[in-house]
């Protein structure tokens, strides 16, 4: 049988208030993923990105894309073959912390990354 699915939330990769760029200090943080990723070459994955709560939904939507395709191209980059690597796009909806603080907010700016096959 088909184990589930396991989604794993990067541990330091979240983003800065509406922008969907890799900080220098994500490098290594996706170079480990993708070391991993190399170790499963049959390996799939699917990139999940999120927005906090402030902000019209819509352009939420957009820049969850576009966080979780800036993972994706910082893992092609690494090596890791795109046709592994879906990305999707949570908006603000599953948030992980509170939207009412800073900090809260800065944990909800996240990607998450789920194994969809191995």
């Amino acid at each position: 049988t088909e184990a589930a699915p396991r989604t794993f939330q990067f541990e330091q990769l979240t983003f800065d208030t509406a922008k969907s760029t890799l900080r220098a200090g994500d490098a290594q943080e996706v170079a480990t993923i993708a070391t991993v990723l190399k170790q499963y070459a049959n390996t799939r994955v699917r990139i999940a990105g999120y927005a906090d709560a402030r902000g019209p939904a819509a352009a939420n939507v957009a820049l969850g894309k576009a966080r979780a395709d800036a993972v994706k191209a910082g893992l092609v980059a690494q090596g890791i073959d795109a046709a592994r690597i879906e990305t999707v796009s949570g908006g603000e909806t599953d948030p992980v912390d509170t939207n009412a603080t800073t900090a809260g907010q800065a944990e909800n700016r996240r990607t998450e990354l789920v194994v969809t096959s191995r």
